[in-house]
């Protein structure tokens, strides 16, 4: 999989994977944007998920039932012809807005990144197997991209350093602990000054 794409009416989403990061494009016929952003920033088992629905359309919902339950009751008290109108046009765009109070509702899925950046997806768009299949995708080139990155021992770094870099994989699950603490055996091993070396 080189990318994955959303549509949802008019709406849009796209990503597309690079060596080094993502591009990630959201948009409309209004306005758009696009920003790459790199592995070292995604944390793809920081997901959170969120409905949402209108809150124009639900208002006017709400509006048009309270006015369309008040004219059955007959509580206004006004002639038969114009009782029957209103009930008729209150009960009518009661039902339209229902409907597109209904329909509006987005079902989203966030990824979180370092810096605090939210991206986000329709949850069930194409289908919820397609979204977690690329989520899964996404998961395995970043942490691939980070072992290749940072899981690397190499005897002309700073022993310091390279500490730092096996400590910031495990915090994000990247190795396990049996691989974090092969790997300082192996940094432990290296014909260098190892001085002031933590276990």
């Amino acid at each position: 999989m080189e990318d994955f794409k959303q549509k949802r009416f008019f709406n849009s989403k796209r990503v597309e994977f690079e060596s080094d990061g993502i591009s990630y494009y959201s948009g409309n016929f209004l306005n758009a944007k696009e920003i790459f952003i790199p592995f070292d920033e995604i944390i793809p088992d920081a997901i959170g998920r969120e409905t949402k629905t209108s809150r124009l359309f639900l208002w006017f919902t709400i509006i048009l039932g309270l006015i369309f339950s008040l004219a059955l009751w007959d509580i206004f008290r006004i002639p038969y012809g114009i009782y029957m109108v209103l009930a008729f046009f209150s009960g009518l765009f009661f039902m339209f807005f229902l409907i597109l109070t209904i329909f509006s509702r987005k079902h989203m899925l966030y990824i979180t990144t370092l810096s605090g950046y939210l991206i986000d997806f329709y949850a069930k768009n194409p289908s919820e197997e397609a979204l977690e299949n690329f989520l899964e995708i996404l998961k395995e080139r970043t942490f691939a991209y980070l072992k290749e990155k940072y899981a690397v021992i190499d005897k002309d770094l700073p022993v310091e350093k390279q500490i730092e870099n096996l400590n910031f994989l495990k915090e994000r699950n990247v190795i396990s602990e049996k691989e974090y603490e092969t790997l300082k055996e192996k940094l432990k091993n290296i014909n260098i000054d190892v001085k002031g070396f933590k276990y």
